[in-house]
């Protein structure tokens, strides 16, 4: 999977520049304080050459530290092909929030001095080096109002240090962060060469894009709704008129777990959709069940809860594949486990 790294800068609107501009910056450290402007003001604006250059600050007292460029696959003076998160703290609302990403971009090692300046922006805001780049049509910077997704915070999470590369190791919560981090990604289409200052998102609506499967990732994945958690809600109570025993919802990223005498330990994985989307809600569904099955150290059994009654064909792939799935019908669920099982 493609190394991912997280850097947290200043709250700006859209970080096409400062001077001559209608933004400002806000949060970002001891510099941004002090100087009310930093080197990040211009991290998403398209350069002459069809680049975008992005900074996160490394100097700490008189040390300009170094990125440990290791951590996510890379040798020599940079990495390549890096998926750089940039998250910033909402003035408001707080917490660290996603504000934009460069797909497949170059992380150096060390400070890079511009040979010549980038833009007339540049220039202005007296921004002469960089850490991160990327071609402009692989940047994207979500607006005010989408940026919904927040970092947790505490131990095993991005500190002090203003960059973070989670790990394989790292705890259910930070994968799961992670997850939320690349469906997010996958959602936005790649802006076309120079747009990177005009970036907007696609719309959280199944019909804001071509592709079925998108649309109901736009819908129903990238943040947990109110029907989630209806659907979830309704399910435990299912399972405990059921006489289901050790329900326990939301353990290692797993919406839900509980045992019975029939299926021993079973895993959960809640999917609100309508009829239309349920064969993508099943796809989605499989790939995560299957990754926590792998972590598990017992055996178990995987179920799928739809919000709404699958067509045959639909509920023939999550059966004849070796899940369960399950859905409301007057009150209650409905549960349909493979029949060779």
């Amino acid at each position: 999977m493609k190394a991912i790294l997280f850097c947290n800068i200043g709250w700006m609107s859209r970080y096409e520049g400062l001077a001559g501009k209608p933004d400002k910056i806000v949060g970002g450290g001891k510099f941004v304080a002090e100087n009310e402007t930093g080197l990040e003001v211009c991290n998403f604006l398209s350069c002459r050459d069809g680049y975008v250059y992005g900074h996160v600050e490394t100097i700490q007292g008189e040390k300009d530290r170094q990125i440990q460029i290791e951590a996510f696959g890379g040798a020599g003076e940079y990495a390549d092909d890096v998926d750089v998160v940039w998250t910033a703290t909402d003035p408001e609302e707080g917490g660290r929030r996603v504000v934009g990403w460069y797909r497949a971009a170059r992380v150096f090692r060390s400070r890079q001095k511009f040979s010549t300046v980038p833009s007339r922006q540049h220039a202005k805001d007296e921004i002469d080096n960089y850490r991160i780049s990327t071609l402009a049509e692989n940047a994207f910077r979500l607006n005010l109002e989408d940026r919904t997704l927040a970092m947790g915070r505490g131990r095993g999470w991005m500190g002090q240090t203003p960059w973070w590369a989670p790990t394989s190791e790292s705890s259910p919560e930070v994968r799961e962060f992670v997850r939320r981090t690349r469906l997010l990604l996958g959602r936005h289409s790649s802006l076309s060469r120079g747009e990177a200052s005009q970036s907007k998102p696609v719309r959280n609506s199944p019909g804001a894009t071509s592709d079925p499967y998108l649309r109901y990732i736009e819908a129903y994945e990238i943040e947990i709704s109110p029907r989630h958690d209806k659907l979830q809600g309704s399910f435990e109570r299912y399972l405990a008129r059921a006489g289901a025993t050790h329900v326990a919802p939301n353990v290692a990223s797993v919406d839900l777990r509980y045992s019975d005498a029939t299926r021993g330990l079973t895993f959960v994985e809640i999917k609100p959709c309508d009829k239309a989307s349920a064969r993508y809600a099943i796809r989605t569904a499989i790939g995560q069940l299957l990754d926590y099955r792998q972590r598990a150290s017992a055996d178990v059994s995987l179920l799928i809860v739809l919000e709404t009654l699958p067509s045959d064909e639909d509920r023939s792939l999550a059966t004849q594949n070796g899940f369960g799935v399950a859905y409301p019908v007057r009150g209650t669920f409905e549960v349909l486990w493979p029949t060779s099982s």
